[in-house]
């Protein structure tokens, strides 16, 4: 049975220009696809010799030695590229002496047949910033308000946001009044009609 899913991703032009980038053939956004196809969307109960853990939604269980073999890159190349997703906020890894669990914070949601299915580990933007970084803007695709179980379409819904990450409102926008502009007669007091006529 073919399921319908989509993801909702939030990237940092920062995150997004690293997976983006390519370095000695090394494709970073596959291993982020990896990651996303390998999350589970539901509560899962994981055991192997020597080691147990439930994976909550968003949460993927893979060793280094499982993404080389599924990949083709090897061991210490895989280490380096999620050590640089952990490093920039991309994904939250914690190794045990038998794998890693992975937890995806660049995941708002998934829409699996229609339904909604959010990330508690999903990390805004503005939060993933480290203090004193504002340089950062974000116009968010999701926002729990705006989006329904039932409607993904985004058409009339997209959310503005702030430099803080909040949502802006029609009535919070400061009112704005300006001189009308003059228009280019106004401006050189000469008739404009005299100058088509050459």
């Amino acid at each position: 049975m073919k399921t319908d899913l989509n993801y909702c991703i939030v990237l940092s032009s920062e995150q997004l220009a690293y997976l983006a980038g390519s370095k000695y053939g090394i494709d970073r956004m596959k291993i982020l696809h990896r990651l996303i196809e390998a999350a589970v969307l539901k509560g899962t109960d994981y055991a192997i010799k020597g080691f147990s853990t439930t994976l909550q939604v968003g949460q993927a269980i893979l060793s280094e030695v499982d993404f080389s073999c599924k990949l083709g890159y090897d061991k210490k190349t895989i280490s380096r590229v999620l050590d640089k997703m952990n490093q920039l906020g991309i994904v939250a890894s914690t190794q045990s002496n038998r794998t890693s669990v992975h937890t995806l914070k660049c995941v708002s949601a998934w829409m699996l047949d229609g339904n909604r299915i959010d990330n508690p580990f999903y990390v805004r933007i503005k939060d993933r910033q480290e203090e004193g970084e504002d340089d950062c803007r974000q116009t968010e695709a999701m926002n729990e308000e705006c989006v329904s179980d039932s409607d993904f379409s985004f058409a009339g819904k997209m959310p503005v946001i702030s430099n803080e990450g909040g949502p802006l409102f029609p009535s919070s926008f400061p009112t704005v009044s300006a001189p009308p502009q003059p228009t280019a007669g106004e401006e050189s007091n000469e008739d404009i009609s005299a100058d088509s006529q050459t």
